[in-house]
């Protein structure tokens, strides 16, 4: 919540009363850098390149790394930052396979404890890796034997698409040690990730933390915590690569503003704390005299709702100001809201305008233990080896419940899926009549082969079944250990009508003793 207060004089000129101060990367930089528990803190920032790679905390400084027929040019330091403020540098991944050319930067030496934090402003510059056998990049990488401290990568485990962030902590590069803080991201977008982490018994249990910068994300998403099933990131001394793995190798095509290092795993506090010194973004509210009338005015954000809160002396906090004549839960009109209202009868009043992010409008969810009203199971091929069924899977491997542990799902059969398929599942028809925007999640459960199997969604015009956007892949080259959450924007043009979502999967022709693609809790909201 942001607030900016007005002044404004009867019959005189209107005056703010508010900090003009906007935040920055070197706000961050100065509060950061004050904290107890810093560990190493890489800006970026400076006249030469020996003040751009060096640890401004401790003694860890970089130095450029290369590899395969990569030169000392492809590394840019002094390049623009997210803001104005700082600078940036950029590491490069050369076409071709995993080794064969990068520069990125890297300290020979830093020691991590017990517990252990980062955060990082970066932008990927690359949608994928391709044309290796791993398709991994290192963001910010440490190892010691097989103790690995993947703090974050493009791609992952092995093999990869190189099309997701992820973080993978211990003794093998596994599903089981690797947690996705995003499913897919947008390159050229600058991202803010934090990360807390903490040694147990035999692994490690962490929390990561993430921000769209580029879009105005001002609250961060919360991924975690997750437990690792064996092995801890390096205890002792270890290289740190960023931009890059710790040796020399599978380098980042991308942009680092800012990377900070904790010997301490920090509260969620702190990161949103550091976050709204990056993004702050301040709400300002204009307010003048027109003839005998006030006009307010703001810059407003979709989806986002506003209380007009007044007061006429400056006690007491302004969240608990009274909402003024009736002005609360209003529907931002972007880029800009204006209200008019009559000149107040006092001699002076303040005025402070409040931005807060409504409940979401759920417009459908099944978790299907009611059964699956309207839904509809369509076999598309000849040989019906394969039917999406509703009930509690059981299947040679794969998910023995729904999701949280629930009695029903639907699944590619409730056993073992077949060759040569290719089945629908379709929902009810969901209205997004009153909808601004639509956002479809589903739990899923993958468990196929991890070659020939296909599965795409579909969003589909209820009354004639027209495609409505392109399909939307989701890949089926995962192999799930639990049940996931996936997210997918519905195409603008779904948006005031009826819809159908319709999953599709195929297999091809082997005879795999797996339980393929399982579905659970379907939602539909803004």
């Amino acid at each position: 919540m942001e607030q900016w207060l007005i002044f404004p004089l009867r019959g005189a000129l209107i005056f703010s009363i508010a900090a003009t101060a906007h935040a920055s990367v070197s706000d961050w930089q100065a509060a950061t850098s004050s904290h107890p528990n810093l560990l190493h803190q890489y800006s970026f920032d400076g006249m030469t390149d020996e003040e751009r790679t060096s640890d401004l905390k401790g003694t860890a400084d970089l130095a450029l790394r290369v590899f395969g027929s990569g030169t000392a040019d492809q590394l840019q330091l002094g390049m623009a930052g997210f803001d104005s403020s700082s600078n940036a540098a950029q590491t490069h991944r050369g076409p071709g396979t995993d080794n064969a050319e990068g520069a990125y930067l890297r300290a020979d030496s830093i020691t991590l404890g017990d517990s252990v934090s980062y955060e990082i402003l970066f932008s990927p510059l690359a949608s994928e890796i391709t044309g290796g056998q791993w398709n991994l990049g290192y963001i910010i990488s440490t190892r010691t034997g097989n103790d690995r401290g993947y703090f974050l990568t493009q791609g992952g485990p092995l093999p990869s698409n190189g099309r997701r962030i992820r973080s993978t902590i211990g003794n093998s590069h596994s599903d089981a040690n690797t947690t996705t803080l995003l499913e897919s991201f947008t390159p050229g977008h600058w991202y803010y990730v934090a990360g807390s982490y903490t040694r147990g018994p035999g692994n490690v249990t962490w929390t990561n933390y993430i921000a769209d910068l580029t879009v105005g994300q001002t609250t961060l998403t919360t991924v975690g915590p997750f437990t690792n099933s064996g092995g801890s990131y390096p205890m002792g001394s270890t290289p740190l690569g960023i931009g890059g793995r710790w040796d020399a190798q599978e380098s980042f095509s991308g942009l680092f503003d800012e990377v900070n290092f904790y010997n301490q795993a920090l509260p969620s506090e702190i990161f949103q704390r550091n976050l709204s010194l990056l993004i702050g973004d301040r709400l300002a509210l204009d307010v003048r005299n027109v003839d005998s009338n006030l006009l307010l005015s703001w810059r407003s954000k979709p989806g986002k709702r506003y209380n007009v809160r007044s007061s006429t002396d400056l006690s007491g906090n302004t969240a608990t100001w009274p909402i003024f004549a009736d002005l609360g839960n209003l529907v931002a009109t972007p880029e800009e809201n204006i209200l008019i209202i009559d000149q107040p009868p006092e001699a002076q009043r303040y005025f402070v305008i409040e931005e807060f992010q409504p409940p979401p409008q759920v417009y459908y969810f099944s978790d299907f233990e009611d059964g699956a009203q309207d839904w509809t199971s369509l076999i598309n091929d000849q040989n019906a080896a394969t039917s999406w069924e509703l009930g509690t899977p059981s299947a040679s491997t794969g998910p023995l419940t729904g999701a949280n542990d629930s009695a029903l799902a639907w699944s590619t059969n409730l056993g073992d899926y077949g060759p040569n398929s290719n089945i629908s599942l379709r929902s009810p028809s969901i209205d997004l009549s009153a909808a601004s925007d639509a956002e479809l999640s589903f739990k899923v459960f993958r468990d196929a082969d991890g070659f020939g199997d296909m599965a795409v969604v579909r969003v589909l015009r209820s009354s004639d079944l027209t495609l409505l956007g392109d399909e939307i892949p989701i890949d089926m080259n995962i192999f799930d250990n639990d049940w996931s959450t996936i997210r997918m924007p519905l195409p603008k043009n779904s948006i005031g009508t009826s819809v159908v979502i319709e999953w599709n999967f195929i297999s091809d022709d082997s005879l795999d003793a797996f339980s393929g693609l399982s579905l659970d809790d379907v939602t539909v909201s803004d």
